[in-house]
């Protein structure tokens, strides 16, 4: 990336994580605010069939607020498979589901008390969230997350992250991976099928061979360019 893009992103992403805490905060006092989930919600699976969790990188006001502030009071500890696994993210689904649709049957029709339960479930699951993201990774609640899983599940295959043969192997882009995906355990097929990669670039950025790229057509050039500038 580009490092113009980058710094537009860096402002782009304190927006949207402050503008998350007043949003939190104001949907308490006018709960119509809490629509504002239905949109991310939607938003991400129509993102997510196109390019896969984009959304939850590049879009997401609470993914930017983990990474912004929670991420500076995380201990950064491996997260436990536990988190991960499709048994848990099913679950944490139905869960939303089940919790959305006792609260919002007995106030159908009602359009202003409608956003009550969403706001009470965006509160929640960002409290969670923080705690968890506290103990272990700030993104930690990504990793289960309804509304990623289905990104991840409708984005399969979209937009996979390219890793060469030139790969050394050092570790660099998991060291920076907020989802704790490691790269270089994928070079043999040369794509990392991770669904939960969230596209954010950050591991091209730190490569320092340049082996790996979104663009599958690019990555030889770069590794050849890379050769050259170094005999």
């Amino acid at each position: 990336m580009k490092k113009d893009l980058i710094a537009e992103r860096k402002i782009w992403r304190r927006i949207l994580a402050f503008g998350f805490i007043l949003l939190l905060i104001a949907s308490w006092f006018f709960p119509p605010l809490g629509y504002f989930m239905l949109f991310c919600m939607l938003a991400a699976m129509v993102i997510g069939v196109i390019k896969g969790r984009y959304w939850c990188d590049w879009l997401c006001p609470r993914g930017d607020f983990y990474d912004i502030i929670l991420s500076k009071l995380s201990l950064q500890k491996p997260v436990p498979k536990f988190f991960r696994s499709v048994y848990l993210r099913i679950f944490m689904m139905m869960v939303l589901m089940t919790v959305l649709t006792v609260k919002l049957i007995p106030v159908w029709g009602d359009y202003y008390a409608m956003g009550k339960p969403f706001v009470l479930v965006l509160t929640v699951t960002t409290i969670v969230g923080i705690i968890l993201g506290v103990i272990f990774n700030e993104r930690i609640w990504c990793m289960f997350c309804p509304i990623g899983t289905m990104a991840n599940w409708l984005g399969r295959g979209k937009q996979l992250l390219q890793i060469s043969s030139g790969c050394k192997e050092c570790g660099a882009c998991a060291k920076v991976c907020r989802m704790q995906i490691i790269p270089q355990n994928y070079k043999t097929s040369g794509v990392v099928t991770d669904g939960d990669c969230l596209k954010c670039s950050y591991c091209v950025k730190v490569c320092p061979v340049n082996a790996l790229s979104f663009d599958s057509d690019n990555v030889s050039d770069r590794m050849s360019q890379k050769r050259g500038l170094e005999s």
